[in-house]
Order: structure tokens, then sequence, then C-alpha cells
């Protein structure tokens, strides 16, 4: 089966390519490894370009479209390792859409959507794939419920003004909302974070007054993980593709005994083998994204190939790359080991690649 973006999606894409060539290029990315935000791209990116509105409904303030162009936006900004937190930013505005009620998507969508506030998701840890063994606690406390435990692991945390947090209570698992600002939120770093592009913060909550999501049964947080494992799937795939066509690049320039490295035989059918498994995970994750737009139930494995695929891909892809640069890209001047940096930290979200074909298994009935 062959999988093509529309005329207008190539053109978005095409967009956003060039938005991250212009305004993050490599250099840019290295000068904020710190905190690894720019506020100037984010505003860009949520106030001009409306990225984060993509996949919300039009009476919620959305475009109105679906996840298929929020996995283009994401793709193409993580292609770049841009410092803007999107990825994390459309998984917490899914969470609200799929999991909270019509007056709490009104309460918390519309600053969320212009960019003014950043919300954060925590369920890119493994904990998240089995919210009832997690770290946190619920308690009532009159009209809502407090917090109480640990996140060690929060995508870009040092950016976020609302928490989305899964929680264990009295009546099962749930997923509730925690302002930054609640009494009793203590937010560590960013820290020694192995990807220096993107942070992770610890969070600990200490009997934190927080809202709860929707009004009935637990919410399908396996859902809403599925379309996390998806997005970063689409990210993984762009993120390979950008270290083959530097690997191509170099090795077309690189020369040795007279010959450019390109030209020999080990060069060049890793790098083909390479395209092949880019060609792999793109029809994955395109496909995983297809389904997460249309809420079809297939999603439930699909997104466990796509995000095992991709992240088998940019490892690889990102190894090849330090290897074909002659092992100058392991060094801290060059800008390869960030992609591998990102490609092993990606790896280990919502669990690793094993972990993910033991759950497809599961799911599968096999």
């Amino acid at each position: 089966m062959f999988f093509d973006y529309s005329a207008e999606q190539q053109d978005f894409a095409g967009s956003l390519r060039k938005l991250v060539a212009d305004r993050a290029p490599l250099p840019a990315v290295r000068a904020r490894l710190g905190d690894a935000h720019d506020p100037d791209l984010w505003r860009t990116v949520g106030q001009e370009m409306a990225l984060l509105t993509l996949a919300v409904p039009e009476r919620y303030g959305g475009g109105g479209f679906s996840l298929e162009e929020t996995a283009i936006a994401v793709a193409e900004l993580g292609r770049g390792l841009a410092p803007v937190p999107v990825f994390e930013a459309v998984l917490a505005i899914e969470a609200i859409l799929r999991t909270g009620t019509g007056a709490q998507r009104q309460e918390l969508l519309p600053s969320l959507l212009s960019g003014d506030r950043i919300a954060v998701a925590a369920l890119s840890g493994p904990d998240a794939l089995d919210p009832g063994a997690g770290p946190v606690t619920a308690r009532p406390a009159g009209a809502g419920h407090t917090l109480t435990g640990s996140l060690p692991h929060v995508l870009r945390g040092h950016v976020a003004d609302l928490f989305l947090v899964p929680a264990l209570a009295a009546d099962g698992a749930g997923l509730f909302a925690v302002e930054r600002t609640a009494p009793g939120v203590t937010v560590s770093g960013p820290g020694s974070s192995f990807d220096l592009t993107r942070p992770v913060c610890a969070v600990e909550l200490d009997t934190v007054p927080a809202q709860r999501l929707g009004d009935g049964p637990g919410p399908d947080l396996d859902g809403l993980v599925d379309v996390g494992r998806t997005l970063l799937a689409a990210e993984m795939t762009a993120a390979a593709q950008a270290c083959l066509e530097a690997s191509v690049e170099y090795a077309k320039r690189r020369v040795q005994f007279n010959r450019a490295i390109g030209s020999f035989q080990a060069v060049k059918h890793g790098c083909a083998q390479l395209a092949v498994e880019i060609d792999a995970a793109r029809a994955a994750s395109d496909w995983a994204a297809m389904l997460a737009g249309a809420g079809d139930p297939g999603l439930r494995t699909a997104a466990l190939i796509a995000k095992a695929q991709a992240a088998d891909t940019f490892t690889a892809c990102a190894g090849w790359n330090i290897q074909v640069h002659g092992g100058i890209g392991f060094t801290w001047e060059h800008d390869a080991h960030l992609y591998l940096r990102r490609a092993k930290a990606d790896e280990a979200l919502f669990g690793s690649t094993a972990r993910h074909r033991a759950l497809l298994a599961t799911r599968a009935g096999i």
C-alpha cells in the first residue's frame, strides 16, 4: 500500500520545513540547549501558524482538521529538533479533548490553543502504560481531589503552566489537571537529560489540589497513549530521514583514496538499507496517523507497530550518521550526536521497543 500527502499537506509540510530552516537551524538549537525553548518561535507556531489548533473541532476554536495534519507538524518540527514543545502540547490538548467534559474543554482549551499557556501530559513514561500502578494517588477533597506522588520524567516540565497527571483514585485511574502555581507543586530541572534538545524535569506533588477530567467512568488512557505513540513515530521517522540525508550529503563530499566515500559499496549499501527502513517507518506512522484521525480502533495495533519501527529506524540512522562521519559526529562540536541523543531518548518513551512488541502480541491475541 502506498501513502502520500495531498498537495495541500505537502505545501504545509514544506512551509514548516522552511520555517525551521530559517528560524531554528541547528546552530540556533545548540544555543538553547540549556532549556531548549525559543519563546519567539513558540509564538510563531502557536499564534501565527495556529499549529496547536489543527486537530481541534471548530466549536472549541480549533482548525477542524485531523491528527494527520498534526502529525505532519510534529514531524517537521522534530526533523530539525526545533526548540518548542509542540509534541508535548498537542498531546495534552488531545488529552483534554478526549477526557474532559464540555465545560472543561471550554475552560482549559482557549489559552492552550493560542499558546499563551503550555500544557504537558505526563504520559510518556512506562508508568503511563499502567496508570493503576503509577506513582501518583488521588484523594477526594471537597468538590475535587488532591494528588500526592512523584513524576520523575516529565518532558519539558520546566515550561509547563498546566500538568495533566494520570493518578489512581478510589474508584480507579483518572486524568487530573494540576496548575503549576498550585500549592504543593515542586518542579526540579531541567536537569541532566540525555536528550539535550528535549529536557526532562521531575515534578513532586504534595497534597496538590487538582481537577479531575471527565464526569464518567475512567478515561481511555491507553487510547490517548496510542495517539502519543503515533505522533512520536511521525517525529522519529522525519528525524531519521534528516540523519540519512546528512549521511548521504557528507558521503558525496568526503574523499578517501581519491574517491568520494559514497562510491564505496559498504557506504552505498548501508544508506540504501536505511532508506528501505525509513520507507517502512513512514508507511507505519502515516497509517497510524490516518487511523488516529479517523478514530479507527485499528490504531490499537497500528500505533504500536509505528512506534517500534520508527524507534529502531531512528536509532539506526542516527548511529549510521555518526559512522559515515568517521566518528567525528560523536564529538560535542558536531550536530550528529544531538540526533543520536534524541533517538535513544525517544526509544524509551511510552516504554521500550521490546515492551511495545510484547504489548502488540497481547493486543493481537498472540
